[in-house]
């Protein structure tokens, strides 16, 4: 696997006109003055708006309440022009330790670490590149801001483009003259442009921007970039076909929802089609909404073909697990976990049941829902733990990543190199990606008796993680190294014959 493969996906290229981290010459440039001057500008502002604000008496009428709100509104913006500040230079600082480091292990001609210096050439990986030092970056900010890295990664987009690219921007930000939407959409299409057309962007814009409402501003971007693009528009087109894609993500009460990416005109086909399906020949009887419509005519299309035809011969592939101690307890309340998705009615669960090709047997701890053990009986022990630990972690163990399990692979928490042993509680799943963090990154993750693990960042910040398949953290305490001893279920004759290890006495004595 290619370092691209393992950091980024296609989509995500940085396309703003700047230097690399590590290079930026306007990161502490000026030294501890020009510091100080970055304090003062980014929370000395802040700080007076927000005790004025705390001083003013309770707001006692429409007016008062709505030049309050308009007052949160210029706070938020100083806090995050504060956030994309610390958050670009705080990546800066990342890679010149990096690059550093790696000058000084050079002209020692050993590192501080052999075994992580090892990982790093078995990975492939350069610990001072800066593909390297933003993936490290971004899962560490997210476990501090306790945010995805999605979510942290578009953050850091942004702010390394106002704080390199579109000063005057932050600025506007900073001061509370501007929306952080508007400052996002500046950045965001000033991509592939020239400095002084971003420039001449942020002249036309900023004034708007002080008044006028996003959406406006993001049209009036997007319309002077195309406008500005050194590159035609076709050739955009065919580059950006390049990256169409399906994607998927879980949603509540055991829906979900599909965005297809696709060139424009084959998604308003598509619209088109189903659209005039829904609207034609519509049966007087049918209760149906349009949009209820809508969605059943593309679900039949994908899975059943249109009318007149044998359908597709890919039916969803899917692993469920079924709780037996819980049915036998109340069977109303139990609730089964689609593999990928989450808890679905035990209903739906049985019913997809019916045509499985085969089962494994999970034992569940009854308190917390956490797979503790599967029935050996069929596979070799090695295959066994495989089989726990995807129905146990259910995902990659690293915070906030949600690569499902045959995504990821068994991994030695202690090292087998350093005597680990390969069992239940020194193995975990981990993606490509993560166990390159753990083994070469310098990041830390320590086992703990009640089944979570404790991550500890190259820059101290700990994440306490436990596996996907728990349900309730009630019984677990994370304030000691070993949980309370839960109570004893009883093992009755009943239990033994649903999970499959009872053994009749007359099949015993023969």
């Amino acid at each position: 696997m290619s370092k691209r493969e393992v950091f980024h996906s296609d989509d995500d290229a940085h396309r703003l006109p700047m230097y690399p981290p590590g290079l930026r010459m306007n990161f502490g440039s000026g030294g501890v003055w020009d510091g100080e001057l970055d304090q003062h500008k980014f929370f000395n502002k802040f700080a007076s708006t927000a005790l004025d604000l705390y001083n003013l008496p309770p707001a006692d009428s429409p007016a008062d309440g709505m030049k309050r709100l308009e007052i949160i509104g210029r706070l938020r913006s100083m806090l995050d022009a504060a956030e994309a500040s610390l958050m670009a230079d705080t990546l800066e600082m990342c890679a010149r330790e990096a690059t550093s480091r790696g000058v000084q292990e050079s002209l020692l001609d050993q590192g501080d670490d052999q075994a992580q210096q090892l990982s790093a050439k078995y990975y492939g990986v350069n610990l001072a590149d800066e593909i390297t030092v933003r993936s490290s970056f971004i899962a560490e900010a997210a476990i501090a801001m306790r945010d995805s890295e999605t979510h942290i990664q578009g953050k850091l987009f942004t702010a390394e483009g106002l704080r390199n690219l579109c000063v005057d921007t932050l600025s506007a930000l900073a001061n509370g003259e501007i929306t952080t939407k508007a400052a996002r959409e500046i950045v965001k299409q000033s991509q592939d442009l020239d400095p002084e057309d971003i420039k001449q962007m942020e002249h036309v814009l900023l004034p708007l921007a002080k008044t006028a409402t996003d959406s406006a501003i993001s049209q009036r971007a997007r319309r002077m970039r195309e406008r500005l693009h050194p590159k035609p528009l076709d050739e955009r087109h065919k580059e950006a076909r390049e990256l169409r894609s399906v994607t998927w993500w879980a949603d509540e009460n055991g829906m979900a929802t599909l965005q297809v990416y696709l060139p424009a005109e084959d998604i308003f086909s598509m619209v088109n089609t189903v659209n005039w399906f829904a609207v034609t020949n519509v049966d007087e009887d049918d209760e149906r909404t349009e949009r209820q419509r809508r969605a059943d005519i593309f679900r039949d299309a994908m899975i059943d073909g249109w009318p007149d035809s044998n359908g597709t011969p890919l039916k969803a592939r899917v692993a469920v697990t079924i709780p037996a101690l819980e049915m036998l307890a109340d069977p109303k309340k139990a609730l089964a976990e689609l593999e990928g998705y989450g808890p679905i009615p035990i209903g739906t669960a049985l019913k997809i049941a019916q045509e499985a090709p085969s089962f494994i047997k999970v034992l569940t701890d009854p308190w917390t829902g956490a797979a503790i053990d599967v029935a050996r009986e069929k596979y070799r022990p090695s295959k066994a733990l495989k089989d726990l630990l995807r129905f146990r972690d259910v995902q990659c163990r690293f915070p906030g990543c949600n690569r499902l399990a045959e995504q990821s692979e068994a991994d030695h928490i202690d090292g087998w190199a350093q005597g680990g042993h390969t069992s239940r509680t020194n193995t975990e799943l981990l993606c490509k990606r993560h166990q390159l963090f753990k083994h070469a990154l310098g990041w830390e993750v320590t086992y703990r008796p009640d089944g979570s693990v404790s991550w500890r960042t190259p820059n101290g910040i700990v994440c306490l993680e436990v596996p996907g398949s728990v349900k309730t953290v009630q019984n677990f305490d994370f304030e000691k190294s070993q949980t309370p001893v839960l109570p004893e279920v009883e093992m009755t004759d009943r239990v033994r014959r649903v999970l499959g290890w009872y053994d009749p006495p007359e099949a015993a004595a023969g």
